[in-house]
């Protein structure tokens, strides 16, 4: 009897133990779905919210980054000096979120909070609308000698380190800065709007210089980064597997540079020493928030410029021939960062890895175009090495390339200029070439010595800034703007220039820049890659054109991590191939729809190609060229065992990692520390019940995240008896003890 008496006992209890485990689980899923309808109901999530990110080099790491969990503060508006000011000197409920306007948000406001040590993070006012968004007189987070560290003049006594020169003077080094905090823009304007109205203004703004009470209005910002310290430690604990699913903690930088020989040659042939004119370009930029990198004159006026002139050329190709040199255009990737693109061309160039086994022996001459927009005294002007001009051939031929480009630019209403003999070059990519082998080389800018651009890689450097703004319609796509005027003529300049160097005849009266081609060109760039010139080059594929349609903002000039062709380094791949190339009616079977690298001689794209009649269906075209893609990605991280992460060798950049959920931004209310320990204490105690076996003794409960007790006063804990209203919901249990944690 004794025996079956402890059975009925264990099977009761193991009936128990089940009963226990479903009740449990029943008010889990209880507590999760009313903890997420309280999550909606508590936050507001800020979906425009653009993060400043993290990126390393061999010595150092620079950008923005949050604690693990997002960090959290009051919201603090500053619009003034006054406003500025009474949150360093008076501001008792800190850590605050300061909100800047885009006047205020420069390196002396930052400096300024970041020394109060009262901020957790920084929030930036960025929109469409310029009524919230003024720009600022200049705004630049580059350094004042960009590029420098890299360049031709590194160490050298006499130019180097801008000593001639001070060519970004606007550069306020904000890019290069290691902030120990988030820092992000907002570009919703009703986002905006809120955070200012109904978060500031609602619960925060001080009256009358006197702090609110609370309820005060918080913002939680979420933006962990992977990777810290410098790209060797980064790289080395990427290439460290710890599990069988290793942690990625950064990636390189990289992508492809695009280049395209201009002649028609047959299969056998092999170019001769000096038979080359090497036109550059740079593709990319940079700025501090990730993704905002418009680059209107710091990249798009010379990619345009280039562009539009190997379109005006192709009309004269049966002028070029085996008496006449080649033009290689090129547009290179990387060279925002440390010249990555054309430190990989010139090692490939050293590799033999490139079309026709090109060598610098090559190259007999270079013309690069940079920043076009702003004409410093309405000219292009021509910038030249000193240090080449050591060498009397090279000088004297220099001296030719200069009058030969002045006499042309005379007979386009004088629109050219030559700086002193004495200048250096500015930082461009010629540079590095030149680094390799001394040949004659010109630079075209529209500064004759400091940039004229005052947003030289920043977020401002816009369409509206160079005089390129229009609607995002037909019409703006036809229509012509002041700067599309100007580059034609620049286009015009330098396609003559380079047919008269190729030839060594004047250039005919009728090479002129299409102005429709450029207008294009600059509308798809700058306004809006969904329109009909970008239409006519992408693949004959359903969805190349869903890509472009669903493009609400123009494509990012970043040359971002390798891995994955960027949207504008295809698109220039494709537009040079179709004002260069040819259409192929016969080697079709050729034709590929995929942009790639390749060694061969010629290589053949399938094209969407131009409307037909019925403005609906499109003639699909196959276009042979010699264009092709090559890298543009460091040999630092390529080379077994490479020991110079703290020279100037090779570019070493890379870009953090981050989780798919690290990115938030979002407000919500926050009580008293008294109200967040009593709320606490009561949805606990009335939660768990007095179990021992749940681990609290009493109303005291351990926070981990800190370490420390939070112990509830006496009539809190014998009000714990009773269910308070706010407990009915087990979720609200999980929500203020998450608020209380982001908020300690």
């Amino acid at each position: 009897m004794i025996g079956q008496g402890n059975e009925k006992e264990k099977g009761r209890m193991t009936r128990l133990r089940c009963y226990r485990q479903f009740i449990l689980f029943i008010l889990s899923c209880i507590s999760l779905g009313a903890s997420e309808r309280i999550s909606s109901k508590t936050y507001v999530i800020v979906s425009g919210n653009v993060a400043c990110i993290r990126r390393l080099n061999g010595t150092h790491q620079v950008g923005c980054s949050s604690e693990i969990n997002g960090n959290v503060g009051v919201l603090h508006y500053i619009n003034d000096t006054d406003s500025l000011n009474w949150l360093i000197n008076s501001g008792p409920h800190q850590p605050y979120v300061a909100l800047l306007t885009s006047l205020n948000f420069n390196r002396d406001t930052v400096q300024q909070l970041r020394n109060s040590k009262k901020i957790t993070g920084i929030i930036v006012i960025h929109t469409d609308d310029s009524a919230t968004t003024p720009l600022p007189d200049s705004f630049s987070p580059a350094d004042k000698c960009p590029g420098d560290l890299y360049g031709l003049y590194h160490n050298n006594q006499e130019y180097g380190n801008c000593k001639k020169v001070t060519w970004n003077e606007d550069g306020n080094g904000m890019f290069f800065e290691d902030f120990e905090f988030p820092i992000s823009i907002v570009t919703n304007k009703n986002e905006t709007d809120y955070l200012i109205n109904n978060c500031y203004l609602k619960f925060n703004q001080p009256t009358q210089g006197v702090p609110r009470e609370y309820p005060l209005c918080a913002v939680q910002m979420k933006s962990r980064m992977a990777a810290a310290k410098d790209s060797e430690t980064c790289i080395r604990r990427t290439n460290t597997p710890t599990n069988l699913n290793p942690d990625k903690y950064c990636d390189a930088l990289g992508d492809k540079n695009v280049i395209g020989f201009f002649k028609d040659v047959p299969e056998d042939y092999k170019p001769e020493k000096k038979s080359i004119i090497l036109a550059m370009a740079r593709m990319d930029s940079y700025s501090l928030f990730e993704n905002i990198y418009p680059s209107a004159d710091n990249q798009v006026s010379g990619i345009v410029a280039l562009l539009a002139a190997a379109e005006a050329l192709r009309k004269y190709k049966d002028h070029f021939d085996n008496t006449t040199k080649d033009i290689l255009f090129t547009f290179l990737n990387g060279e925002a960062f440390d010249y990555i693109g054309s430190t990989r061309m010139l090692y490939d160039m050293d590799k033999g890895a490139l079309p026709l086994k090109l060598k610098m022996d090559h190259i007999d001459r270079i013309v690069e175009v940079n920043q076009l927009a702003y004409r410093e005294g309405g000219k292009i002007w021509i910038h030249a090495d000193p240090v080449s001009r050591n060498d009397p051939n090279i000088s004297s031929e220099i001296n030719d390339m200069i009058s030969t480009i002045l006499d042309i630019g005379k007979n386009l209403s004088d629109i050219v200029g030559a700086v002193d003999q004495t200048q250096p070059l500015p930082p461009a990519s010629t540079q590095k070439f030149l680094q390799k082998t001394l040949v004659p080389a010109l630079v075209l800018t529209d500064h004759k010595k400091t940039f004229t651009n005052k947003y030289y890689n920043s977020r401002f450097d816009l369409a509206k800034t160079i005089s390129a703004m229009v609607n995002a319609s037909d019409n703006g796509y036809n229509h012509v703007t002041d700067q599309a005027s100007n580059l034609t003529v620049a286009a015009t300049l330098l396609a003559r220039s380079l047919y008269t160097l190729a030839t060594g005849s004047p250039a005919p009266e009728g090479l002129m820049a299409e102005q429709q081609s450029v207008t294009h060109m600059l509308y798809c760039f700058l306004i809006s890659p969904n329109c009909d010139l970008f239409k006519q080059v992408i693949p004959p594929a359903r969805e190349a054109f869903d890509d472009l349609a669903s493009q609400k903002s123009p494509y990012p000039f970043y040359v971002s991590v390798y891995g994955q062709i960027n949207n504008v380094t295809r698109i220039i791949q494709r537009l040079l191939t179709h004002y260069i190339g040819t259409v192929e009616k016969n080697h079709t079977e050729s034709c590929t729809s995929s942009e790639k690298a390749s060694l061969q001689l010629y290589n053949y794209l399938w094209m969407a190609g131009p409307l037909n009649s019925d403005n609906k269906t499109r003639t699909v075209t196959c276009v042979k060229s010699r264009v092709t893609q090559t890298k543009a990605y460091s040999p630092a991280f390529e080379i077994t065992d490479y020991n110079g992460w703290g020279g100037f060798q090779y570019s070493t950049w890379t870009e953090s990692s981050w989780a798919t959920n690290a990115l938030l931004l979002r407000v919500f209310l926050i009580p008293s520390k008294a109200m967040e320990v009593g709320l606490l204490c009561t949805d606990v105690h009335f939660v768990r019940g007095s179990n021992p076996d749940f681990g609290f003794h009493g109303a005291d409960l351990f926070s981990e995240q800190k370490g420390r007790h939070l112990v509830c006063p006496p009539q809190t804990k014998q009000s714990l008896r009773e269910p308070s209203s706010a407990s009915q919901d087990s979720g609200a249990v999980i929500m203020t003890m998450f608020q209380i944690n982001l908020y300690q």
